[in-house]
Parts: structure tokens; sequence; C-alpha cells
């Protein structure tokens, strides 16, 4: 994954290039090399996340059929260990900031009612 920044009179837009997104159904590892993850439980589902490969790299996930509870757990997560997935709709957006600190959540939400969304313990 790459970002373009366009930078227009001291103001700065990043823009993702549109990729296909990476399913994941039932418990396993979510894939580094994609931006957007969709995860189906099958059960209450554990799901890994390793280190990111760039500083900076944006990783987004969301929970698309709700078998279960999904938990996340990254490699190394700044906000704490783990991030659950309860209802359909619930998403992460993660960054990768580097060796030692790892990942950070910078949004979470629930496509679906707009109310609820993923946990983080």
């Amino acid at each position: 994954m790459f970002i373009i920044l366009i930078i227009m009179a001291d103001m700065i837009f990043p823009l993702i290039p549109n990729a296909a997104a990476d399913a994941n159904s039932g418990p396993g590892a979510v894939s580094v090399t994609t931006y957007f993850t969709e995860l189906t439980t099958t059960g209450a589902d554990a799901f890994t996340l390793a280190d990111g490969t760039k500083v900076g790299q944006l990783k987004k996930i969301i929970l698309v059929s709700d078998g279960g509870d999904a938990t996340l757990t990254p490699a190394t997560f700044v906000d704490g260990s783990t991030v659950t997935f309860a209802d359909v709709g619930d998403y992460v957006v993660l960054i990768y900031t580097g060796d030692g600190a790892g990942w950070r959540a910078i949004e979470t939400g629930n496509d679906a009612d707009g109310v609820t969304g993923p946990v983080i313990a």
C-alpha cells in the first residue's frame, strides 16, 4: 500500500488508492499488505495483526458478518492489547507508528448504526 500526498497552497491531502478488500472468515491472521479487511465471524473468533511494514501505514478493519465477537490482537498496540468487534459495521482505522510503539487507533465507529463501535482494551 502507498499513500500519495497532494500539496496545494499550504494544505496536504492524503490520497489512498482504491484497492480490493481482504476478507477473513473465521479466526486467523489479518493481512498487513492490504489497506482494507472485512471480517466474518463463525463464533467467538480471534484474529491477529502483525506489525506494519512502514511508518504511517494505514489499516481499516470492519466486521461484515456477525457469527460472534471478533477479537483483534495486534503484535504491538499503543492503545492497549485488543480491539473487540461485537456488531456488524464495527470498524477501526489503525496507523502504524513504528518499531516498538506499533499500531495506534485513529478512528473507531459503526458504519451500520452510527452509534456503537468496537471496544479497545
